[in-house]
C-alpha cells in the first residue's frame, strides 16, 4: 500500500504533473436503475439537439489472465485493459433521434464486449428494454474493420436512451498514451473519466483550452487512480476561421513511468527520435540494406540525377519520379529494393525511399514529424506520440519543405494544416564519421500571399443594348490557391475538365455563359511555385445589367465572385486561425459605352487594413484610374497573419467584410 499526504480537491498543481492531488469523485457503481424516469430538463438544454445526461468511461489496468474472444487462447499474467461506458442521453428532434438510433462498438484488438445493456424511455415514461436480436456483428464495417451495431428500439422525439458495456482486450504498454474528449457538439450534465493502474505505474496527464486538471486520487488503495469529474460541460460550437476541433476541452493521458522497472519517460521526443530514424535511415540486415543501396543508385544512374548540378533541381526530379511512377499501396515490406522494382510504395516506407535517395546524393536533409493544427496544437512541454501524426522533409539549405506522400503537392508546398505550427525536426549531426540523430522543437514555416494567390483579370465590355456584360475572365493561381485544381487536370478526362473549369469561371456570374476555355502550366512537373496554373475563357451574363429608367446598372462587384460576409450575433470566443496565408489581385478593365458616363465613381474607393508591430498583415483596398472611355479598378486582398488574437477580431472582420462589401457595388450609368 503507498502512502499520500491528503490534499483537498483544489490542491496546487505538482510541477512535474498536470494533473493535481486530491481525494476525487467516486463512480456510482449502482448506475442502472431498476426503474429509471425521465430527465426534467432545463430551457436551455431543451435547445439542444440532444443532451448527455450522463457520459461516463472508467478505464481499468491490471494484470490477470486474458481469453482471446476469437481463437480461444488463454494469456496468463499479462496487462488487461477494461473500459466500462456508460451513456444516457436525451433526443429532442428527429435529427437526435436519427443520430443516436444505432450504436456501433469496435471489436478490433481481440476485444471481448461483455455486460452489454440497452433501454429507451419514452416521452411517455415507458421503459423499453433491449432486445438481442437486434444486435449484428459486422466483419468490416465500411473499411473500419469488425464491429458490433445494435439497435435502439422505442425511440422518438423526447424520449431518453441508455447504454452500457464494457471492453476487455490486452493492454499494450507501445501505445500507452491517448486522449479523452470532453466536449463533442451536445452539452453534456454529468461527466466522469476514471483511469486506474497498477501501484508501479505513474501516468502523467494534461487539460487543454481551459478544461480542469485531472485529478491523481490521494485516497486509492494499491492502485493509482485518476480522475475527471464534471458536473456541467457546454457544448462545442466551433467558430469559423478558428483552430476548429484543437479548441476542444480534452486531457492528454500517457504512462511515464514504471517504478519497479525503474523505466520512464516511454514517450518522449527524443525516444520517438530514435524510432523514426531507426525506421528511416537504418536495419537489422546488412544483406538488405545492401541490396537497397544496389537498386538506389541503379535508379540514379538511370534518371540521371546525379548529373542535375541544382541541389533544388534534383529534389523536384526525385520527387516527381516518385509521385509519378509508383503507384501507392501496401507493400507489407521494411527494406524497399523490392517496392521500387515493383513500383510501389507505401506510407510507411516512403520516407525510406526518399531518404535513401537523398543520402547517396548527399542531399542535405531533416525528416519533420507534426499534426494537424485543426486537430491539435504541438506541444513541445508535453511530449507524447500524439503530436507525431504526419512526416515531412525539411532541406536547411534552400529553406523548403516536402510532403513526401502528398500526390496532390511537390516541393516546396506541404499541407497547410501542418504548417503554421511546431514540430519534431530530427537532426542528424556527424562526429567522428558517426551519424546521430537529435531531436528539436521548431516551428513549420508557412508560404505567404507572394505565393498562395489567385490573382484574377477581367476585361468588360457590354452588348450594343445594354442588355448583357461580355468578359474576358482569365485566372493566375499559385500556391494553395492552384493545388486545389490544378493536380486534378493530369487525373481528369476531357469532360470532366470542362465542367471543373466551367464552374470555376462561373464564379463571374451565375447564369454565364462559358467559351473558349483556354489553360497554362497543367502538367505537375518543374517547380510548381515558379509556374502559376493559369485558366481563362469568356462569359456572357445578362443578370448582371438591369434598368432604371433611362439608367443602366452594372451589378460589377459580383464579378469577383461571391464572397464572405461575417456576421457576429453573439460575443467571439476563439481567436482567429487562417487555414493559410493568401492574397487576391483583381483587376477589371471596364469598356465604358459610347454617351455613357459613371456617376458614382467614388464607390470604387476602398481601403481598410490591420497591422501588427506596425505592419500590414491584413488589407482590402480598391480604386480605379479613368482614361477617356476606359475604367480601370484595381483591387488588392491579403492575409499575412495565420492566428489574429482575439482583440483583434473586429479588425480581421472589417477586412473580410470589405469584400463582401465590394460584391455590392453597382456601378450607375447614364447618357451624358
Amino acid at each position: 500500500m503507498k502512502v499520500k499526504l491528503l490534499l483537498s480537491l483544489f490542491s496546487i498543481s505538482i510541477s512535474l504533473l498536470a494533473q493535481v492531488e486530491g481525494v476525487a469523485e467516486s463512480f456510482n457503481e449502482d448506475f442502472w436503475e431498476e426503474t429509471p424516469v425521465l430527465t426534467n430538463l432545463t430551457e436551455e438544454e431543451k435547445k439542444s439537439n440532444a443532451v448527455y445526461i450522463s457520459d461516463v468511461n472508467v478505464c481499468k489496468y491490471e494484470y490477470g489472465t486474458f481469453v482471446d474472444p476469437k481463437s480461444g487462447t488463454v494469456y496468463d499474467d499479462v496487462l488487461i485493459e477494461e473500459n466500462l461506458y456508460y451513456k444516457r442521453i436525451r433526443l429532442n428532434n428527429d435529427k437526435a433521434v436519427e443520430n443516436f438510433n444505432k450504436v456501433y462498438i469496435s471489436m478490433s484488438n481481440s476485444r471481448d464486449v461483455i455486460n452489454l445493456k440497452a433501454r429507451a424511455i419514452n416521452k411517455n415514461g415507458k421503459i423499453i428494454e433491449f432486445d438481442d436480436s437486434n444486435k449484428k456483428e459486422v466483419e468490416n464495417y465500411e473499411n473500419y474493420g469488425p464491429f458490433t451495431i445494435f439497435a435502439l428500439e422505442g425511440i422518438e422525439v423526447g424520449s431518453e436512451i441508455e447504454y452500457t458495456y464494457s471492453i476487455k482486450e490486452p493492454g499494450r504498454f507501445n501505445s500507452f498514451y491517448f486522449e479523452v474528449k470532453v466536449q463533442d457538439e451536445y452539452p453534456k450534465r454529468h461527466f466522469h473519466y476514471e483511469l486506474t493502474v497498477p501501484e508501479d505505474f505513474l501516468i502523467k496527464t494534461k487539460s487543454y483550452n481551459n478544461l480542469e486538471e485531472v485529478i491523481d486520487d490521494t485516497s486509492a488503495v494499491d492502485v493509482n487512480r485518476y480522475v475527471l469529474h464534471l458536473n456541467e460541460v457546454e457544448k462545442f460550437k466551433e467558430e469559423d476561421y478558428s483552430k476548429g476541433d484543437a479548441l476542444i476541452k480534452r486531457a492528454e493521458v500517457k504512462l511515464f513511468e514504471l517504478e519497479n522497472q525503474n523505466q520512464r519517460n516511454f514517450f518522449s521526443y527524443s525516444k520517438a527520435t530514435k524510432i523514426y530514424s531507426k525506421r528511416i535511415y537504418e536495419g537489422n540486415s546488412e544483406k538488405d540494406i545492401k541490396k537497397e543501396t544496389k537498386v538506389i543508385k541503379g535508379l540514379i544512374k538511370r534518371e540521371k540525377w546525379d548529373k542535375i548540378e541544382n541541389e533544388k533541381n534534383k529534389i523536384i526530379a526525385i520527387e516527381h519520379y516518385i509521385k509519378g511512377n509508383l503507384k501507392r499501396g501496401q507493400t507489407g515490406r521494411y527494406y524497399i529494393h523490392e517496392p521500387l522494382k515493383q513500383k510501389v510504395y507505401s506510407k510507411q516506407n516512403a520516407m525510406r525511399i526518399y531518404a535513401r535517395i537523398f543520402d547517396l546524393l548527399d542531399i542535405e536533409h531533416e525528416v519533420v514529424v507534426t499534426c494537424n493544427r485543426f486537430k491539435k496544437q504541438f506541444d513541445e512541454d508535453f511530449e507524447t506520440y500524439n503530436y507525431l501524426e504526419a512526416s515531412l522533409f525539411y532541406f536547411p539549405k534552400l529553406d523548403q519543405y516536402m510532403a513526401p506522400t502528398n500526390d496532390f503537392m511537390r516541393f516546396g508546398l506541404i499541407p497547410s494544416s501542418y504548417a503554421y505550427h511546431k514540430g519534431l525536426f530530427i537532426k542528424p549531426v556527424k562526429a567522428g564519421g558517426v551519424r546521430s540523430f537529435y531531436p528539436e522543437i521548431r516551428e513549420i514555416a508557412g508560404t505567404n500571399s507572394d505565393v498562395n494567390y489567385d490573382n484574377m483579370t477581367l476585361d468588360i465590355e457590354f452588348d450594343e443594348d445594354f442588355e448583357k456584360v461580355l468578359a474576358h475572365v482569365k485566372h493566375e493561381t499559385s500556391g494553395y490557391s492552384a493545388a486545389y485544381t490544378r493536380p486534378y487536370m493530369a487525373l481528369a478526362t476531357e469532360e470532366q475538365k470542362e465542367e471543373i473549369l466551367k464552374e470555376n469561371l462561373k464564379s463571374f456570374a451565375e447564369d454565364a455563359e462559358i467559351s473558349n476555355i483556354t489553360t497554362e502550366n497543367e502538367e505537375m512537373e518543374g517547380y510548381m511555385l515558379a509556374k502559376p496554373y493559369i485558366y481563362e475563357g469568356d462569359a456572357e451574363s445578362s443578370s448582371l445589367i438591369e434598368q432604371a429608367g433611362k439608367k443602366f446598372l452594372f451589378k460589377m462587384g459580383l464579378v469577383i465572385g461571391a464572397q464572405v460576409e461575417m456576421y457576429q450575433d453573439t460575443a467571439r470566443k476563439f481567436d482567429v486561425e487562417n487555414r493559410y496565408n493568401h492574397g487576391y489581385k483583381r483587376v477589371l478593365n471596364i469598356k465604358i459605352p459610347e454617351g455613357y458616363k459613371i456617376t458614382n465613381l467614388s464607390d470604387l474607393n476602398m481601403d481598410y487594413s490591420s497591422s501588427k508591430d506596425g505592419k500590414n498583415t491584413m488589407e482590402f483596398t480598391s480604386k480605379y484610374e479613368l482614361n477617356g472611355n476606359n475604367l480601370k479598378v484595381i483591387c488588392y486582398e491579403y492575409y499575412d497573419e495565420i492566428s489574429v488574437p482575439l482583440e483583434r477580431y473586429e479588425e480581421f472582420r472589417t477586412v473580410i467584410n470589405a469584400a463582401a462589401d465590394f460584391n455590392k457595388i453597382t456601378l450607375v450609368f447614364e447618357q451624358q
